[in-house]
């Protein structure tokens, strides 16, 4: 009995360690589904840590503050969005997202990484029925931009990086 329970809490450890491991891809194995959504879910704001070239995940040259607006085939005018992306590993708190004419901020944390794209997911603590959580993919263009879209293309933007 005593051998049973123990391979039993043993398999729970192992599980538990390769949930956080991430998947063949690079990807984080935990919370692989985007958050539900909800005009009234509130978060703690979590404070960001890390620096550029610190061995994260996240490639240098996505590293920095980027602005843009974006253009949702929800609404009728283009809303600005300004994203701060920091160093860190998949699963972590990366950076802030403020969308200040719809009154939303948050932070995001890093779903999955490539050298070309990385997908965050949103989590605001200020939100109103404007905004949603979601899975915003950030692709590094050609020519020092960013292509940023959620919702299969529902909204899209062209980020520029501000210059410190």
């Amino acid at each position: 009995m005593k051998i049973a329970a123990l391979a039993a809490g043993v398999s729970s450890v192992v599980i538990a360690i390769l949930s956080f491991m991430g998947d063949e891809k690079g990807r984080a194995t935990v919370a692989r589904e985007p958050s539900p959504t909800s005009s009234t879910q509130r978060h703690e704001p979590v404070e960001v840590t890390g620096s550029a070239g610190s061995g994260g995940a996240v490639p240098d040259r996505f590293i920095g503050t980027w602005v843009g607006l974006v253009d949702d085939e929800d609404m009728k005018t283009p809303f600005p969005v300004e994203i701060l992306l920091r160093q860190g590993g998949l699963g972590q708190t990366i950076g802030n997202v403020h969308y200040e004419s719809l009154r939303c901020q948050g932070v995001v944390r890093l779903y999955e990484a490539s050298s070309r794209e990385l997908s965050v997911q949103e989590s605001l603590s200020v939100t109103t029925d404007m905004c949603d959580e979601d899975l915003v993919t950030l692709r590094y263009e050609a020519n020092g931009t960013l292509g940023y879209s959620y919702g299969d293309g529902e909204g899209r933007a062209v980020l520029r990086k501000q210059e410190p």
